[in-house]
């Protein structure tokens, strides 16, 4: 749609900024249009009145002065505007009234006797702008009113273009002498509805040119979204694009509004067009649409279109795609649209890029470009649905596709981009010709692909896009490719499946066949330092659908080696793939790839020796080549008992790597080591480690999956007998689990994909390294002032060892031997981990301050943060209890606590005493209770039952494996309860009084609150255990222990109340032991004064009513003594329930009714009857029973018992009634 300006920008220009010397270089008939403007400049009294000012208003008067139809203009500014002002208002009036009406009903021309034409001809000045205006305003007034097509104004005086010259003029003048009443952008929209309506705009908007932005704009923001399906809109667009030609330093603020009203696509495409055919280039365009300039005379069309399709914006997306999609159904006898525009200028630029392309090879300076118009039209394709004509535009996309770039980062960018398109616009290969072009190209990319990855220097080559895409056709993953290439062009690609059967003959059949995608995948090398800023495909993501695929295993085709080497290849930030590429390959270890698979063939797992070769490298492992090569003695060694520690074949670590400043005097200052941020490659056994950290952490998953799988899946393996390669516990004993998982939960950024799997299969297998405390914990600073206290003492096991054996003695030196440890890194302290858990009875005896304990403490948790199994079992056999020289007993393994975690209590009794070092026993109780909830677990899932029926010897009964494997459950489950029911009961056996406490050691105060210390800490653990499992609470109390505790136990274990929650009091109270009964009332008082609730409330009750019942059924000696043991119990519970307190009364009642008839039937009671009333314990008065002439006659029990129950009726009464707590 060709559209010429009225006026010339080099006009528009000069009248805008006022350049009278450029318009006196101009020919008439170019200023003709802005004359008007220039008769006003020359009239107007000038308010500047410098020289420049006079020289330009002579200037002008002297361009004017040869034009004739200056002399009607100046007519037209002689005559009386404020008259008419007031005219021009009444018409308005009166047109708003009438909603249009006829041009007979008008203020501004009356008795109209000739046609409006030969009326304006014939008119004076004064008249002939009258008539404008009034048809003016008519036509303003008719389009307010609704219509439902385009309302098109037949007007003799706008038809006719002889007059157009004249009605310009007077219009021109008319806006500037009525500003108020005639707004530019109103004008502008009522002269759409006219004859020659874009031409009078333009000559308006030139002799007005500071209104350019307020036209404009109305006018676009009053346009429709699609600009070109209405006549109306077509009459819009030549408008704007009129103006825009006429001042095109503005085309593209224009076109950056329209994008942003999502207003008038043609226009956009129309100004994008005319400013590359301008050769001016793009400055810069709206945000949200992209502003990629490519250079060159071509503008940017091909950045401005493809910036719209992938906006960000969906609005502006949908827009788009639909102008394109509605361009494509305009039929071919209508005007040409911009849309056909576009796709000619496309043409054109496939067309340049071609003239280049010598020997079918595409020069280095077009290649980046022509990247640029392919994604366009897979963009134009994909998203707008647009159709390649097949004699214009599908040869020349096909001839550019098929081009050889250049080795270049660019040409391999080219080549991708060349790949999608094949994919993403089928219909390029829909003949034979295409297709046989197509299939030469693949090969020759495959031929090439080698040397476009070396000579480009980019890691991620086409060649693992075409591999990958390869594998997804032969596995028939059709919707994987579509996703595939998808992502490599940025965009959503909607293409039928079944549109790409010819791709994929060529892919299948003539280039990549199943047995040549197995063996070019092997032979591919690893992407050094493989990370997951690396964008584009991989050869990881070839791999990893292969052994999605299980092709590998189909056609035998060993990939262990290529999966080893690219772990050790890997480095932060975590590739997300190698995660999932660990899982597919641990499957095709184990799992058949279909449900019956007894003839597939599996992949072979990684050795256990090419694990240790990658873990050797660790700052916490020894090199294997370090204990042979060594000349000197080893600076650290293990003591004895600790040898055969988790059943290693080997000493513990003697000597590491980062020791290396041990002597045998001071350690030396050195900087931490930090193995995963070595910048260089690492050799182990001809291994190049890229990331020892990252390496170890993806190893570490491999293992504890494959374990997982394994375990899960050994039925099935019994089943197919099937025997597969299980890691030994030797190798997971050696790794620094905790310490990876630590680092890793720091770096969560850097192993995003990889955390989350790895925390789950370590709580699933190693719960004791997931204990919540030990994520919460933080060590504490060391102190400050202890590190320059002389003397330096030296750190080496001797120093060490014999400044604990000192600790009574000489407290202050092994503080700040600990305080020193503090200082140092934990893999530093490692290595006097051996004697420093030696020698920890030391710190038992009498007289060693709190303070080192604590530190002591604080130093063990540091060094459980590296290697904590190790560390525990050490622990555990330094604090076992010394050993007559006859009974020498085989030191402990881990394997044997977590056999039996009961050897974590049998430790030194002065433990018990001793509060920072008891809570490194519970912790460590804690976690091999969990080690061995875990053993027992894997060792049913590693020997499942066989399928097969039992039948017992000697019965002809079978029993199914289902109730066989229910048993075993059940037997697991009462050994787990049994070992952690022990473990309680000796902790509360630690809470007891020892025989010099009773006596009277406590009453000082230290022992006391050290007492309450340990009961503290127990009840701690006690109370995580009910919480964890309450059956186990349950048992315990059935199980029963001392009632002293009970008080203690109910007040420091919240989770206590659980008693009332699960009513299982009420069962401890039905048993037929009376010992038990008895427990369970005292229980029952102390919950009712810890939890007052109504469940405590009707326990209680039931309490009452069982010592009723208990009462009137049992014997005398029994009878008397439920009555003694109950009545503290009496007192609590009304205590804590007064509204209970008739029931007790009436219990106690019975109590004294019944005393007092085994009173009766007694022998006499002593002389002094009255005086045990208010001494109970009258009969045990010792200095009594020491002179036997004053010795009396003792109270019998039965009047003991009375004289109790009076006391006990007076403490009721005060404690439940007597008390401002009434409730």
């Amino acid at each position: 749609m060709p559209v010429t300006s009225p006026v010339s920008p080099r006009v528009f220009k000069a009248i805008e900024k006022s350049d009278i010397h450029t318009l006196a270089c101009c020919r008439e008939e170019e200023i003709r249009a802005i004359l008007p403007c220039l008769v006003r400049m020359s009239l107007i009294a000038p308010l500047d009145h410098s020289e420049e000012c006079i020289a330009g208003r002579k200037v002008i008067l002297r361009i004017l002065s040869g034009i004739e139809v200056v002399n009607s203009l100046v007519a037209l500014l002689s005559i009386d505007f404020p008259a008419l002002e007031i005219d021009v208002k009444k018409e308005q009036q009166l047109r708003q009234k009438l909603g249009g009406g006829s041009q007979n009903e008008s203020v501004l021309v009356q008795n109209l006797a000739n046609g409006l034409a030969l009326e304006f001809e014939c008119s004076d000045p004064t008249r002939r702008l009258r008539l404008l205006l009034s048809e003016l305003l008519l036509v303003m007034a008719q389009i307010r009113d609704p219509h439902q097509d385009f309302y098109h104004k037949s007007s003799e005086l706008f038809d006719n273009p002889c007059y157009l010259e004249e009605v310009s003029d007077v219009l021109c003048i008319a806006l500037a002498e009525l500003p108020a009443l005639l707004p530019p952008a109103e004008v502008a929209e009522a002269l759409l509805h006219v004859t020659n309506g874009p031409t009078l705009i333009a000559r308006m908007v030139a002799n007005q040119p500071d209104c350019f932005r307020e036209v404009v704009t109305g006018l676009v923001m009053s346009g429709d979204k699609q600009d070109e399906d209405t006549p109306g809109g077509l009459l819009r667009l030549q408008a704007v694009r009129t103006l825009c030609q006429m001042n095109p330093s503005q085309a593209l603020n224009v076109r950056a509004l329209c994008v942003e009203q999502c207003r008038m696509p043609g226009l956009a495409v129309y100004l994008t067009l005319d400013a590359g055919k301008a050769g001016s280039g793009v400055a810069g365009s709206s945000g949200s649409v992209g502003s990629s300039v490519y250079g060159g005379e071509g503008g940017d069309a091909v950045s401005f279109i493809t910036g719209l399709l992938l906006s960000h914006n969906h609005q502006q997306r949908t827009w788009f795609a639909h102008f394109v999609k509605s361009g494509q159904r305009r039929k071919y006898e209508q005007q040409a649209s911009a849309l056909a525009a576009l796709r000619t200028d496309l043409s054109e630029r496939l067309r340049n890029l071609l003239l280049f392309n010598s020997n079918d090879t595409l020069p280095d300076s077009q290649v980046i470009h022509a990247t640029a118009l392919l994604r366009l039209y897979c963009a134009l394709k994909s998203l707008a649905n647009l159709k390649f004509s097949e004699d214009k535009e599908i040869g020349l996309l096909l001839q550019l596709v098929t081009c050889h770039p250049p080795p270049s980062a660019a040409g391999v960018r080219f080549v991708s981009t060349g790949l999608c398109m094949l994919i993403a616009c089928p219909s390029l290969i829909s003949s034979q010709e295409n297709e046989r072009k197509a299939s030469e190209w693949i090969k020759w990319l495959v031929k090439e692909e080698a040397y476009f990855a070396g000579a480009s220097g980019v890691s991620s080559s086409f060649g693992a896009m075409l591999l990958l895409m390869a594998i997804h056709f032969h596995v028939q993953q059709l919707s994987a490719i579509i996703e595939l290439v998808s992502a490599a062009l940025g965009m959503k690609v909607l293409t039928r499946a079944n549109n790409l059967s010819r791709i994929k003959y060529i892919f299948t059949h003539d280039v990549f066949t199943e047995q040549v995608v197995t063996a070019h995948a092997v032979k591919v090398p690893v992407t050094s330092g493989l990370n997951a800023n690396i964008p584009g495909f991989l050869p990881v993501h070839c791999v990893y659908h292969q052994l999605k695929s299980r092709m590998f295993t189909k056609h035998k085709v060993p990939i262990k080696d290529w999966i080893y080497n690219q772990i050790c290849a890997s480095v932060t930030p975590l590739h997300p793939v190698m995660p999932q590429l660990i899982e597919v390959y641990v499957n095709s270890i184990i799992l058949p790839a279909s449900k019956g698979g007894l003839s597939d063939t599996f992949n072979e797992p990684i050795s256990e020796e090419e694990i240790m070769s990658v873990f050797s490298q660790s700052i916490f492992t020894e090199k294997a080549s370090s204990l042979v090569n060594s000349s000197k003695p080893p600076t650290l060694h293990a003591s004895a008992p600790f040898r055969n520690l988790g059943r290693r074949k080997s000493l513990l670590r003697e000597k590491s790597p980062f020791m290396s400043g041990v002597s045998a005097g001071h350690i030396m200052p050195s900087p931490s080591v930090r193995t995963h941020h070595r910048p260089s490659n690492t050799s182990c056994n001809g291994v190049n480690v890229t990331s020892v950290m990252t390496s170890q952490l993806l190893l570490l998953y491999y293992l504890l999956l494959y374990e997982d799988v394994r375990l899960n899946n050994t039925l099935q393996l019994l089943a197919n007998s099937r025997r597969i390669h299980s890691y030994s516990p030797h190798l997971f004993a050696q790794l620094p689990i905790r310490y990876l998982l630590s680092h890793a939960q720091k770096e969560q950024r850097l192993y995003a994909g990889l955390f989350s799997p790895l925390v789950k299969l370590l709580v699933s297998h190693y719960p004791q390294l997931c204990l919540v405390e030990d994520w919460l914990y933080q060590s504490p600073s060391a102190n400050s002032s202890l590190g320059i206290l002389p003397p330096p003492v030296p750190l080496d096991p001797q120093s060490v060892t014999k400044a604990m054996e000192d600790a009574a003695d000489k407290p202050g030196r092994l503080l700040i031997v600990l305080d020193r440890l503090m200082r140092m890194p934990p893999h530093q302290v490692w290595p006097l981990a051996a004697p420093i858990t030696a020698s920890i009875k030391c710190l038992l005896q009498p007289g060693v301050p709190r303070k080192v304990l604590d530190t002591y403490r604080q130093v063990w948790m540091r060094l459980n943060s590296l290697f904590p199994r190790r560390l525990w079992a050490m622990s555990v056999e330094g604090l076992q209890p010394e050993q007559p020289q006859s009974k020498l007993r085989k030191a402990l393994t881990e394997d044997d606590i977590i056999l039996d975690p009961l050897y974590v209590l049998r430790c030194d009794p002065r433990v018990n005493r001793c509060a920072p070092l008891l809570q490194l026993v519970i912790y460590m109780l804690q976690v091999y209770l969990l080690s061995s909830r875990t053993f027992l677990s894997q060792q049913m899932q590693n020997t499942p039952l066989v399928n097969t029926p039992h039948t017992p010897v000697g019965g002809n009964t079978t029993t199914p494996p289902q109730a066989l494997e229910e048993e075993r459950e059940k037997l697991r489950g009462a050994l787990v309860l049994t070992q952690e029911s022990a473990a309680v009961q000796i902790l509360l056996e630690a809470c007891l009084m020892n025989s010099d406490e009773k006596v009277g050691t406590l009453t000082d105060g230290a022992g006391a609150l050290t007492l309450q210390e340990i009961r503290s800490v127990a009840c701690s653990f006690i109370h995580q255990a009910f919480l964890k499992d309450t059956t186990l609470a349950k048992l315990v109390h059935f199980q029963g222990y001392p009632g002293e505790l009970i008080g203690p136990v109910v007040r420091g274990v919240p989770s206590m109340h659980i008693a009332i929650g699960l009513n299982w009091i009420p069962e401890l109270l039905q048993l037929p032991d009376l010992d038990k009964q008895m427990f369970a009332v005292e229980l029952t008082s102390h919950l009712a004064l810890q939890n007052a609730m109504p469940s405590t409330l009707s326990i209680s009750r039931l309490a009452i009513n069982t010592l009723a019942t208990l009462l009137s059924v049992l014997g005398e000696e029994e009878r008397l003594s439920i009555m003694e043991a109950s009545l503290p119990s009496l007192v609590r519970i009304g205590r804590a329930f007064p509204s209970l307190i008739d029931d007790l009364l009436h219990l106690l009642v019975m109590y004294g009714r019944v005393g007092a008839a085994h009173s009766a039937l007694s022998t006499a009671p002593s002389p002094h009857s009255i005086a045990f009333l208010d001494k109970p314990d009258y009969e045990e008065d010792v200095a009594c029973e020491t002179i036997p002439w004053l010795r009396p006659r003792k109270v019998p029990q039965e009047d003991s018992l009375y004289a109790r129950i009076i006391s006990t009726f007076k403490e009721l009464v005060i404690a439940s009634t007597m008390t401002h707590n009434l409730y």
